[in-house]
């Protein structure tokens, strides 16, 4: 009977150092600032490398894909900012005191060699009372350079469960929140290694002054229909 449990103990350990060994990824920040008389712009982004040579060409992929988004996003609100003041010089009226405004930062919720998750936090000011933030998530798998959409993170045929779940962890203390969270509303999906993270941006749950929601549903009450692992 001991030898059996002996036996069992180093099989056990034997099965653990077969798993391939999981290596977190380096993040450095890059900061971007640029002005001029119509447009102010500061991004604050991650940049993801790796020491092996094939993790690091796929972070590569996800880098590039980033960079692209976020320079569009700064030659859209260029083109528009530049267009709208030349507008109000051609009219003769008296210009705006404020100009155009972009800020993006980012949240990285996961970064190894298996998964990167991180959320882009855009702000953006166009003038009225006031800007307006919105989220933009890049999860990806890295050993397939594959880029992840929510259906292939979450199972949406088990909608009304997860939505369950969502509702149980939804912390709503001032109850200025006045809708539930559910998996159709969401705004943005991230992962780490102990949860799930629904982002709801404004106006979503509640009016403006209520800002943005987050729910943290826990890995372990996703079960199966969590299908990354």
């Amino acid at each position: 009977m001991k030898s059996t449990l002996i036996m069992a103990v180093l099989m056990a350990f034997a099965f653990v150092g077969c798993q391939p060994k999981v290596q977190e990824l380096n993040v450095k920040n890059e900061k971007v600032t640029a002005n001029s008389e119509n447009w102010d712009i500061t991004v604050n982004r991650s940049m993801f490398s790796s020491a092996d040579a094939n993790v690091n060409k796929s972070c590569e992929v996800l880098n590039k894909k980033i960079e692209k988004f976020v320079n569009d996003l700064q030659d859209s609100l260029k083109s528009n900012a530049n267009e709208f003041f030349q507008s109000w010089q051609e009219s003769g009226e008296e210009r705006p005191v404020w100009i155009y405004e972009l800020q993006v930062g980012d949240s990285v919720f996961m970064a190894n060699d298996q998964y990167v998750s991180v959320r882009l936090i855009v702000y953006t000011f166009t003038g009225g009372a006031h800007g307006i933030t919105n989220f933009y998530t890049f999860n990806y798998d890295v050993q397939n350079q594959k880029f992840l959409t929510n259906q292939e993170i979450l199972n949406y045929t088990n909608e009304t469960q997860i939505n369950t779940q969502l509702k149980a962890n939804f912390k709503n203390p001032e109850g200025c929140f006045t809708t539930d969270p559910t998996l159709k509303d969401v705004t943005a999906v991230n992962f780490n290694k102990t949860s799930v993270c629904f982002t709801y941006g404004q106006y979503v749950l509640g009016a403006y002054a209520c800002g943005v929601a987050e729910v943290a549903v826990p890995r372990t009450a996703l079960k199966n229909d969590l299908l990354i692992k």
